[in-house]
């Protein structure tokens, strides 16, 4: 993998057309990055060393040695070495957790709370059809009250405390969050998703001004939106 990554590399970096059509394109600043709202490798292209797996790490990220890499070019340049550079970054967090998952001897993943939790470990019944009567009676019981617990928990899920949490991830493109609100019942009484392309590709009359045509092609790729995060 890693000669592949040197492959495609070697054919561009340094290539006079790609230099000639990357170079100075789709330039954004880092004031107007952050008055944006850009993040990702569009921000990094800045300079700006963002990456929330570093500066607001969650899921074990602070166990995992990688860097985070920047450019000082603010164009579509810059933007392409990073991603490039950032291939090697992901393949050390892949070997990385590769190992610690050879050394992992097994542990319960899911929640114990039963007042939340679903039944695991799901059965066939000696018909092959639905579930044993053994598992049914060890998930529920023998109490009509547990039925009818298993049967809320199921068509109305557990009730959340009312109240409001914003929780966002790196994703490829930038910061990919939900903002989700509670009333206090089991469905959330709103809840909005930011999503990195939505805020990223607003950056296009931004990056295209005083350039030519041809340009916006250069930097809407360079800001590699997912149109279906786009669509509002």
């Amino acid at each position: 993998m890693r000669k592949n990554f040197k492959d495609n590399t070697s054919l561009l970096v340094g290539n006079a057309i790609w230099l000639k059509r990357t170079q100075g394109i789709g330039y954004l600043d880092l004031a107007g990055a952050t008055t944006l709202g850009i993040t990702g490798p569009v921000l990094r292209s800045t300079g700006l060393p963002w990456d929330l797996r570093k500066v607001q790490p969650y899921c074990g990220y602070e166990d995992y040695n990688f860097d985070v890499i920047t450019a000082d070019t603010c164009d579509v340049y810059g933007r392409f070495l990073i991603r490039m550079n950032e291939l090697e970054q992901s393949l050390r967090i892949i070997e990385q957790a590769l190992d610690k998952l050879e050394k992992l001897q097994g542990a319960p993943v899911m929640v114990a709370d039963k007042k939340i939790a679903w039944p695991a470990q799901l059965a066939l019944g000696g018909d092959g059809l639905g579930n044993s009567l053994n598992h049914i009676r060890e998930i529920m019981g023998t109490s009509m009250e547990s039925l009818i617990h298993h049967f809320k928990l199921v068509t109305e899920g557990f009730q959340v405390p009312a109240g409001q949490v914003y929780a966002a991830v790196e994703s490829a493109r930038g910061e990919l969050g939900a903002h989700v609100v509670s009333d206090g019942g089991t469905r959330p009484y709103r809840m909005h998703f930011r999503e990195p392309s939505f805020n990223n590709l607003q950056a296009t009359s931004a990056m295209s001004e005083g350039g030519m045509i041809a340009d916006i092609i250069g930097a809407v790729a360079s800001i590699d939106p997912v149109m279906g995060g786009v669509d509002r």
